[in-house]
Parts: structure tokens; sequence; C-alpha cells
């Protein structure tokens, strides 16, 4: 087994943003010595952190789904 993991596949997005968010988002990154990538990615991964509304969602459609695999199975 390796030390060091293969990095995460990425998926190529479009998105549209204000020209001073987009302006900002440049800034920012820049400041941080990173990309705009990096950037959006983790201010999402921090906002999906931080919704524990969300956070619920995502828990109970994630058993919902175990729940109709196992249900699957059982008819099988």
């Amino acid at each position: 087994m390796s030390f060091i993991k293969k990095p995460p596949e990425t998926v190529t997005r479009q998105f549209q943003l204000e020209e001073p968010l987009a302006q900002t988002l440049d800034a920012y990154a820049k400041f941080i010595g990173s990309t705009p990538d990096h950037v959006v990615a983790s201010a999402l991964r921090f906002v999906f952190w931080k919704d524990k509304d969300f956070d619920r969602l995502q828990k109970e459609e994630k058993k919902a789904r175990k729940t109709a695999q196992i249900a699957e199975v059982k008819k099988a």
C-alpha cells in the first residue's frame, strides 16, 4: 500500500459569477498563493460542512438508499 494517495478525481463545471465576485475570487486566490478553483472547492466544502440542515438531509437520503438496496436484495 502506498503512502501517498492519488489525488481525487475532478470534474469540470462552468459557473457564471458577478464581476465583483469574480475579481474578489481572483484576488483571494492570489493572496493565499492558490487558484480560483481551489478557493471555490474549499469554500463549498466549508459551506456543506457548516450547514447542519443539509448534513441531516444527506444522512437521511443515504439511509433511505441503503434501506432501498437492502429491500432489493431481499426481493432477489
